[in-house]
C-alpha cells in the first residue's frame, strides 16, 4: 500500500481499535510513537477523536467513520503524495468515491492483517497443545499445507459474520424476513458433524477439509492465498529454527475479548534447546 515503515505501527493501533473494541487493552490502542512517524503519520494522530463520546454525549462507535478519522485522513494523505505509484494512489485515480476509497483502505489495513495476526498464534497454540500432531508435522513437513487448513478449521480467526436479509426466504426450514439479521457462525460450521468426521479431533492429515474460515462462494476471501502463504512461511521457520517449542508451564494464553475475532494477545511458550 506504500505505507512507510516508520508509520506501520499505526496499522496495528487501527486494527486493535476496530477488532478489539470490546477489550480494555485494545479499545484505545495508541502504541505508535509520534516522534518516529512521518509528517503524514503525525498529522493523522491529530485527527484522532479526543474522547470516547460525541458532542451529544453519546458513546462514539469505535468502528465508525468519526472514530476512525485518523485512519481515513492518513489514507488520503498517502494517496495524495506527489508521484505516488502505490496501490492507494492507483485506487484514487480509478474513479472511486471518497467513501469507497476509505472503505477499501479500511479493508486492506484491518481485514488484511488482523485475521492472519490472529490465525498464526491460534494455529501455533493448537499445534503445540496437540503434541502428537506437531511431532507428526516435524517428521513429515510435506503435510504443512494440510496442517494449515486444519488449523484454520479448528481455530477460525473470524468467529462469525452478521448480514442483513435483502428478501424474504426460507433457510433450512426457518423463515427469514427481509431486513432481519442473520448471523453465520464459522466456528460452528467448521465443527459440523454432517461435513467433518470426528469434528472435534485435530488432524493435520484431514482430507477433504471444506472449512469456511475464508467464507464461501462469491464472497470467498480475496486474500486467502496470501494468508495461507504467510502461515506456511511462518510455521516452516518455527519448524526449522525452533522445533522444540512447547506451551509454557502454568502460563495460560491471554485471549482477546471479542465476539467477532478469535485472537490471542499473549501466547507463553518454552523452547528447549536440542542436545
Amino acid at each position: 500500500m506504500g505505507v512507510p515503515e516508520q508509520d506501520r505501527q499505526l496499522l496495528v493501533d487501527w486494527a486493535n481499535r476496530v477488532i478489539g473494541y470490546q477489550d480494555a487493552d485494545y479499545a484505545h490502542s495508541g502504541t505508535a510513537d509520534p516522534e518516529g512517524l512521518t509528517g503524514a503519520g503525525r498529522a493523522a494522530l491529530a485527527l484522532r477523536p479526543a474522547g470516547t463520546t460525541g458532542v451529544d454525549g453519546r458513546p462514539v462507535n469505535p468502528r465508525s467513520r468519526a472514530a476512525l478519522a485518523d485512519m481515513f485522513g492518513y489514507a488520503h494523505a498517502l494517496a495524495d503524495r506527489p508521484g505516488s505509484g502505490s496501490l492507494l494512489g492507483r485506487m484514487r485515480g480509478a474513479g472511486l468515491s471518497a467513501e469507497e476509497f476509505e472503505t477499501a483502505f479500511f479493508l486492506f489495513a484491518v481485514a488484511g492483517n488482523e485475521t492472519v495476526r490472529n490465525a498464526l498464534p491460534g494455529g501455533l497454540h493448537t499445534l503445540l497443545t496437540h503434541p502428537d500432531q506437531y511431532r507428526l508435522l516435524l517428521r513429515r513437513p510435506e503435510l504443512l499445507g494440510s496442517a494449515v487448513e486444519e488449523m484454520l478449521r479448528f481455530w477460525p480467526p473470524v468467529l462469525e459474520f452478521r448480514r442483513t436479509a435483502t428478501r424474504d426466504l426460507e433457510l433450512a426450514g426457518r423463515r427469514i424476513r427481509r431486513g432481519e439479521k442473520v448471523v453465520v457462525y464459522h466456528a460452528s460450521a467448521n465443527r459440523d458433524e454432517t461435513v467433518f468426521a470426528d469434528p472435534d479431533r485435530f488432524d493435520i492429515r484431514r482430507t477433504p477439509n471444506d472449512h469456511v474460515s475464508f467464507g464461501y462462494g462469491p464472497h470467498f476471501c480475496l486474500g486467502a492465498q496470501l494468508a495461507r502463504m504467510q502461515m506456511k512461511a511462518m510455521l516452516r521457520l518455527v519448524m526449522t529454527e525452533l522445533p522444540d517449542l512447547e506451551p509454557a508451564d502454568g502460563a495460560a494464553p491471554a485471549h482477546m475479548v471479542s465476539n467477532f475475532q478469535n485472537g490471542l494477545k499473549k501466547l507463553p511458550i518454552r523452547w528447549r534447546r536440542s542436545g
